[in-house]
């Protein structure tokens, strides 16, 4: 069995920055971290045994039922994400996205199913699957919050609405960026409230109001426009024919939208793609530049379920299932702004170095 030392570096960094945990969730908490990098989570708490003094049914209850304060932890954690990523990037980019953890359905005989399994839409499936829907808002590379939808909790619209309460209110350059299923008003005008300038994904039934004409929608008024109406916009590399309106959408008074074609699909309707900026003063290449950060989210979810096993969590109880998430992104956070800012290459320098701080018996 390994014992991790009092000089550990997680267990210093954890003790200098959630001050109000005392010793036993303290351990709980390195421990989880250092195994989750070091060989990996494979969904059961037994990952969690070789680094640990306890049993494994110690570390569950510990998640499950354990009396300590993982809201404040939460808290903590997501000042911490948006002071370091306010004070080293010029721009604040926030980014709303959200996955499916899929799980089996439990039989009627099962005495103790998993909570909160139900139906969930599966965006890479195109259809229901049983699981957990999981959202995620990320600040930079970093993630500022993780936690699974719950039946009656409002879903996706409402955290992400949450999360915009939650910001501080912005003093530099800040915008929120999502998919065509976040940009509503609700959110749109959450986030504004707190400085931030949205660009989203619009899906192509949404309706605009072009100059001397009625409503319509994205996708038929794409119809009506030529070639001779778009100009080519190169983005990293790629080039694409751009039209650009300006004007009202429901429940957004005036931004800009751009409707745009790959360089090579001109006019096919299912490659049009639609983006709405609610700054005016950004180019369109700027607009499709920063559009492209939110990247970063999808990246995110797919390391996580590499190194972390986010998504094969066996754990029953609702809220053991929040508690992992949040350690998981505590986790995340220590080593991207200790190690480097690609999770995987801080995991990697991390496994070189921390066999240093571990004691065998």
């Amino acid at each position: 069995m390994a014992i991790i030392a009092k000089e550990n570096p997680v267990v210093k960094y954890l003790c200098s920055t959630f001050k109000k945990l005392t010793n036993v969730p303290l351990k709980h908490i390195s421990n989880i971290i250092i195994t989750s990098a070091s060989k990996g989570f494979s969904g059961k708490t037994t990952d969690f045994e070789e680094y640990s003094e306890n049993h494994r049914t110690t570390i569950a209850h510990f998640l499950n039922k354990g009396k300590w304060d993982s809201e404040s932890v939460s808290k903590t954690l997501s000042n911490e994400v948006y002071n370091y990523v306010h004070k080293n990037e010029p721009i604040v980019f926030v980014s709303l996205d959200d996955t499916v953890n899929e799980k089996h359905k439990a039989s009627e005989k099962t005495a103790n199913p998993m909570e909160e399994v139900r139906s969930v839409y599966s965006h890479l499936k195109g259809g229901f699957v049983y699981g957990h829907q999981v959202f995620a808002a990320m600040a930079g590379n970093m993630c500022y919050k993780l936690d699974f939808c719950r039946e009656n909790d409002g879903g996706k619209i409402e955290k992400a609405v949450s999360v915009a309460k939650s910001l501080p209110m912005l003093d530099k350059p800040g915008y929120a960026l999502m998919d065509s299923w976040y940009t509503c008003k609700k959110i749109i005008d959450a986030y504004s409230a707190k400085g931030y300038h949205i660009i989203g994904a619009l899906k192509a039934n949404r309706v605009i109001y072009p100059e001397n004409s009625e409503s319509i929608q994205i996708s038929q008024f794409g119809k009506t426009l030529s070639q001779s109406d778009f100009h080519l916009v190169t983005v990293k590399g790629c080039r694409y024919w751009v039209y650009r309106y300006t004007g009202k959408l429901n429940g957004v008074k005036q931004a800009v939208v751009l409707i745009t074609y790959p360089e090579n699909a001109f006019g096919r309707e299912n490659a049009l793609r639609a983006f709405l900026c609610t700054d005016l003063a950004l180019s369109d290449e700027t607009i499709l530049k920063y559009y492209g950060n939110r990247w970063r989210i999808e990246v995110f979810f797919k390391q996580h379920k590499r190194y972390f096993g986010f998504n094969k969590y066996q754990i029953r109880s609702a809220d053991g299932i929040c508690r992992f998430l949040l350690l998981i992104s505590l986790a995340s956070f220590y080593f991207i702004s200790n190690f480097a800012k690609n999770l995987g290459d801080a995991i990697k320098i991390f496994r070189q170095n921390f066999k240093l701080s571990v004691q065998f018996c």
